[in-house]
């Protein structure tokens, strides 16, 4: 694996409601939160229930990361990424 190549974590909460679908998030979320303000590393959340795309978004947004919701095998696929600060851009 090349230095560019971000590490990737996936998390399947497929099958799971609010709150538990954002509990085992938050969970995971905090687990990895070192690996998450390094660059190159990414975690993968399945879900497949709207509500929790919604509320997890939410979550992942007021931590301060970023994240893009693609659809993935009639799921969502969030993936979660480290939130660049202006400090980090290239400018």
């Amino acid at each position: 694996m090349s230095a560019d190549t971000p590490s990737t974590v996936l998390v399947d909460v497929r099958g799971f409601v609010c709150p538990s679908s954002l509990l085992v998030a938050l969970r995971e979320l905090n687990k990895y939160r070192e690996a998450l303000r390094k660059d190159h590393f990414i975690i993968e959340l399945m879900v497949d229930n709207h509500d929790s795309t919604n509320r997890i978004c939410g979550a992942v947004k007021s931590m301060g990361y970023d994240f893009a919701v693609t659809d993935r095998d009639n799921s969502y696929c969030i993936a979660v990424y480290r939130a660049r600060t202006l400090k980090d851009a290239d400018l």
